[in-house]
């Protein structure tokens, strides 16, 4: 069993404790505070700078006692480095990053005495003009002296804190980095332990006058031991909560006058077993062991900041414990979740309105399943979705019989049902829901088990292939996203990276029927393990037998939806893109069968812009920093509009017919990638989503 750094989290604690009790926000003047900045994230960028932009007008003497509430001084006229008059103003005047101020909009800045005035868009004469009325009520620029996050710390510096009311969520205390405000751990659910195991989730109830810190990740959800969680097993239950990251906090003033940026809801992968929306300690990176570390992919402060949106991240249910009995309890925690966002999420400056659904391997699975939700419980929730690798056929929509003899297989192995039973009966349920939390976990792990969504009449109609032909499902526009050779990272370790062209056909019987095989091997057009180079050290069997398996479970899963969601009930809204250049990270330390390949989760460094944060890849080149910026565009853009192309994209990407895929590489083109593997296996091999073949 282990905590996350249990060492470094009492110090946390002590010193939010201290925080609370010693800190006193005179919140009078305290309104709107926007993190604007120039990040255009290069590391190598040594100019990126930011301020805080008071959005309600003060006096002089008012805006100089603000910016010393938020331990910060005015800001300093704009020079010809970091924050220069010219990307001050576009920030300032762009809708984008949650100022929306007009270009003779007067702030306030340093001056002497006291204060001078800064106008967008008008060339600075400090100095030479009339002094300004320091009575007047003017916006306001604070220096904003928060450091950049950096993930492989001990503690993080939670020291420039700020207050946000919430409509049901409490006053929740949150802080701010270099680029963006941070409320953490926030729950929002009542602990599914108990008599709650296996039940909807309840909302956590809320006084509005009740003070909650929101300085420190929470708790990791139960879930056995693995590579995205180092290693360890964890046994917390009550973990159902989630992260806001924003450059807008509403300190006093209403909702209704704040910024709306749209709003970004991820979902973390690992396989509906293990994962978490924050760090993760590890010891292992594509170059080798480095030691002791910790990694946080899915931190915001560059994600908000360059792509002018709100993200929330969010913890679910794991393993059997999200969808032991038939419950689909994960799919609620994620609905749920999607409701506090509703209730709460203009206090951070966000547009409920505009809320995209994603998430990564096991989040794009979830994500899948929320589309796939019956719209009764969806509707009004989200406008768009992206699911990246989202394996399609190997996490397929149960029926509730499937469902519950997998149970039934857990209940027996923890003695809670004998081992003659047939159907799994209420004292079952009763006796797993009294189980350590660590050993339910342990069970569906030593049993080698894999849990999805049932389809249970009420939240879930039929399978996504199904729904999507009969229009039951989310329509909202959508991007599938995949990796070139995700499954390389899964291909068996037993596997040599050098084996011979004999090994394909020798390993195909892991996955497929005979009728299946004899297929397969002799499509040597389509997969020609025989003749394939080698690459980077590893033959050209290997490398097919990944692409097979890729294209077997991701890509060609994908494709298919996507076809036929614009062919036939969502036309004009589907989008595939294949990400052809790719960082590996800590979550996936990348095997053998992974050098120059671009696996699975290899996209994640570039959608969330951390291998910065997470001190990897220093320094990036200037095409992976091109890549970066490409990837958040698109996907920041399908959230604010509805379409991946933003203003000013090189390439037109239009939505997914059947063989216009959209390839990031080093430059982007539009391809009919893999198109004939995907006939084949749709009509040779077959694509399982449910309980039926397509």
């Amino acid at each position: 069993m282990a905590d996350r750094a249990s060492n470094v989290r009492r110090l946390a604690r002590l010193s939010t404790l201290f925080a609370l009790a010693s800190l006193s926000f005179a919140q009078s003047f305290i309104t709107d505070v926007v993190i604007v900045s120039n990040n255009d994230l290069n590391p190598s960028n040594p100019n990126r700078a930011s301020a805080l932009l008071l959005k309600s007008p003060v006096t002089c003497e008012e805006a100089q006692q603000t910016c010393s509430e938020l331990q910060e001084t005015l800001l300093p006229a704009p020079t010809s480095t970091g924050l220069t008059a010219a990307n001050l103003t576009d920030v300032l005047t762009s809708e984008k990053h949650g100022a929306a101020l007009d270009s003779w909009q007067n702030l306030w800045i340093a001056g002497s005495p006291g204060c001078s005035v800064f106008t967008p868009g008008v060339a600075p004469s400090y100095g030479s003009e009339s002094p300004p009325d320091l009575s007047a009520r003017l916006p306001a620029l604070c220096t904003n002296s928060a450091p950049l996050t950096r993930s492989n710390v001990t503690s993080y510096d939670t020291t420039r804190q700020i207050d946000v009311s919430t409509p049901a969520a409490g006053i929740l205390r949150g802080f701010r980095d270099k680029f963006t405000w941070r409320f953490l751990g926030i729950k929002f659910a009542e602990s599914p332990a108990g008599e709650n195991r296996f039940q909807p989730p309840i909302a956590l109830q809320v006084s509005p006058d009740t003070v909650r810190p929101a300085l420190e990740y929470g708790l990791q959800c139960a879930q056995p031991p693995d590579a995205d969680n180092g290693h360890l097993l964890y046994t917390g239950e009550d973990c159902l909560q989630l992260n806001v990251y924003s450059p807008v906090a509403i300190g006093g003033s209403s909702p209704d006058t704040a910024p709306k940026l749209p709003v970004m809801f991820f979902i973390h992968g690992g396989g509906l077993n293990t994962g978490d929306s924050g760090p993760f300690p590890f010891n292992m990176t594509t170059d080798g062991y480095v030691g002791p570390s910790k990694a946080n992919v899915y931190d915001g402060t560059n994600l908000v900041s360059y792509g002018g949106v709100v993200l929330v991240t969010i913890n679910y249910r794991l393993s059997g414990l999200g969808w032991f009995n038939a419950s689909n309890a994960a799919l609620k925690d994620a609905l749920l979740a999607l409701h506090w966002v509703q209730d709460n999420i203009e206090a951070f400056g966000g547009d409920k309105t505009k809320v995209l659904i994603y998430g990564e391997s096991a989040g794009g699975t979830m994500t899948r399943y929320l589309l796939g939700t019956n719209p009764a419980y969806t509707e009004g929730l989200f406008s768009a979705a992206v699911l990246e690798s989202d394996f399609g056929t190997s996490t397929p929509f149960y029926s509730p019989e499937l469902a519950l003899n997998t149970s039934l297989t857990v209940a027996k192995y923890l003695g809670c049902a004998s081992n003659t039973s047939t159907v799994l009966t209420e004292a079952d349920v009763a006796c797993v829901q009294q189980v350590p939390a660590g050993d339910v976990v342990m069970a569906s792990y030593n049993l080698g088990l894999s849990w999805d969504i049932v389809v249970d009449g009420d939240y879930v109609l039929n399978d996504i292939a199904a729904s999507i032909r009969d229009g039951m499902y989310a329509r909202v526009p959508t991007i599938w996203a995949s990796n070139q050779c995700e499954y390389c990272y899964f291909l068996p370790t037993t596997l040599a990276p050098n084996s011979p062209p004999s090994s394909f056909a020798s390993e195909l019987p892991v996955w497929f029927n005979s009728t299946q095989i004899e297929r397969i091997v002799n499509q040597t057009t389509l997969y020609p393990y025989d003749t394939a180079p080698s690459e980077d050290g590893i033959s050209g069997a290997v490398l097919q037998l990944g692409q097979l398996m890729t294209d077997y479970y991701v890509h060609c899963p994908s494709t298919y939806l996507a076809s036929l969601e614009s062919n036939t009930t969502n036309p004009g809204n589907a989008y595939k893109i294949l990400f052809a250049v790719g960082l590996g990270n800590p979550m996936t330390a990348n095997p053998s069968t992974c050098p120059g390949q671009v696996c699975h989760a290899d996209e994640l460094y570039y959608v969330f812009a951390t291998a910065e944060t997470d001190n990897l890849y220093q320094p990036l080149t200037t095409q992976q920093v091109a890549t970066t910026q490409e990837a958040i565009k698109r996907w920041t853009s399908l959230a604010w509009t509805g379409n991946p192309n933003y203003e000013g994209a090189v390439v037109e990407w239009p939505p997914y017919t059947g063989n216009n895929e959209l390839i990031l590489n080093a430059t982007l083109s539009i391809e009919p990638y893999h198109v004939a593997q995907c006939d084949f296996i749709d009509s040779q091999l077959g694509l399982v989503f449910g309980d039926g073949i397509y």
